[in-house]
C-alpha cells in the first residue's frame, strides 16, 4: 500500500516538493512532462533507484469517487496481481503521487480494433474481476445517475427536462443489464487505449482515478463506449472476460448507463473546470448517442 503523507491542509501544487519523495532523486535527475490530461499533471522521473512517475493534481476530479483514497486501495489490490503500477507513495491531500513507470507501449485504437488483442484485455480484466473486493468504494451508477441530475438542476441547466428523462430511464436499463445479478468486483473504469500498457510481462493497466467496485459489465460497456471498432467483437471481450453468459440486450443496455454518465460527468464539470473544444466535442457525441439509443424503451 503507498505511504500517505501528512495532510498540510494546502492543495498548492509543488513538482519540487513531489519530487523530494521519489526515490533517490537528486537534483540532475531527468524530469520529463507526460503527454496528456486536461487536469493532471504527470512526470516521468528517472533516478539512480529506478524510473517512476510523479502526478500533480489541482482538484479531486473522479468519476466515481470523492477521494483518492479508494484509488490507492483498487490500485494497491491489482499491482499485487500484477495488473497495475506500485504506487509507492501518496500526498494525504491528494495533490500528488508517485508510482513506478511502467516499461512498455501504450496501445492505441488499433489494438481495440483488434480482436486478438481484446481477448488479451478480456483475460486482463477476468483476472481483475477474480481479485477480492475490498470494502471501501462501492458504487451504486442509478443513484450517481440521480446526484448528478440534482447538481446539474441546481446550477440550472439548460438540457434538465432531457436529463431527468434519462435518469428516469437508467433505472430500467440497470435492471436489463442484469447488473444485480453479478457480483461486485474491482473495475479499472477507464478503458482509454494510453491506459493500457504492452509491458514485458503482459498488459499492464494505468490510470486507476475512475476505479470503483461495482457490475464487472461496466468495465467492457467502457470499451465498447470509448471505441465503436471494438462493438463487432463485443463477444469476444465478454468471453475472454469471464462474461460470455452476458446477453447482447445486456451489454447494450450497460454501454448505454456508461456513454449517459460520461455525458452527465461532462455537463456537471463544467461548471466547475471549463471545459476543451474537444471535451465539448465529445460531450455532444455522447449527447446524440444517448438520446438516439434512448429508444431502447422496449427493455
Amino acid at each position: 500500500m503507498a505511504q500517505d503523507l501528512p495532510d498540510t491542509g494546502s492543495r498548492e501544487l509543488s513538482l519540487a516538493g513531489a519530487l523530494e519523495h521519489v526515490p533517490g532523486f537528486a537534483a540532475g535527475d531527468a524530469v520529463t512532462r507526460m503527454p496528456g490530461g486536461s487536469l493532471n499533471r504527470t512526470y516521468a522521473v528517472r533516478t539512480q533507484a529506478g524510473e517512476f512517475v510523479v502526478r500533480l493534481t489541482p482538484a479531486t476530479d473522479a468519476w466515481l469517487t470523492t477521494d483518492r483514497s479508494v484509488e490507492r486501495a483498487l490500485q494497491a489490490a491489482a499491482a499485487q496481481a500484477g495488473l497495475a503500477p506500485r504506487l509507492l507513495c501518496a500526498d494525504a491531500n491528494d495533490r500528488w503521487s508517485i508510482c513506478e513507470l511502467v516499461a512498455g507501449d501504450p496501445w492505441t485504437a488499433r489494438e481495440l480494433a483488434d480482436p486478438e488483442c481484446l481477448g488479451r484485455l478480456g483475460d486482463v480484466l477476468r483476472r481483475l474481476h477474480e481479485l477480492p473486493p475490498p470494502d471501501c468504494g462501492r458504487f451504486d451508477l442509478p443513484s450517481a445517475l440521480a446526484a448528478y441530475e440534482d447538481r446539474l438542476a441546481l446550477a440550472s441547466d439548460p438540457n434538465l427536462p432531457l436529463i431527468h428523462a434519462w435518469v428516469q430511464h437508467a433505472a430500467e436499463a440497470w435492471l436489463a443489464s442484469g447488473a444485480a445479478r453479478r457480483p461486485a468486483t474491482v473495475v479499472h473504469h477507464d478503458l482509454n487505449a494510453a491506459n493500457i500498457i504492452a509491458g514485458p510481462g503482459g498488459l499492464v493497466l494505468i490510470d486507476w482515478e475512475c476505479a470503483a467496485v461495482c457490475d464487472p459489465l461496466l468495465d467492457v460497456a467502457c470499451v465498447l463506449s470509448y471505441y465503436d471498432s471494438a462493438l463487432e467483437h463485443a463477444d469476444r471481450l465478454l468471453e475472454h472476460s469471464g462474461l460470455a453468459t452476458v446477453e447482447r440486450i445486456q451489454w447494450q443496455a450497460a454501454v448505454w448507463l456508461f456513454d449517459l454518465h460520461t455525458l452527465l460527468w461532462y455537463w456537471e464539470r463544467r461548471y466547475r473546470i471549463a471545459p476543451t473544444a474537444a471535451e465539448e466535442q465529445a460531450a455532444a457525441r455522447l449527447a446524440a448517442r444517448v438520446n438516439e439509443s434512448h429508444a431502447f424503451r422496449s427493455l
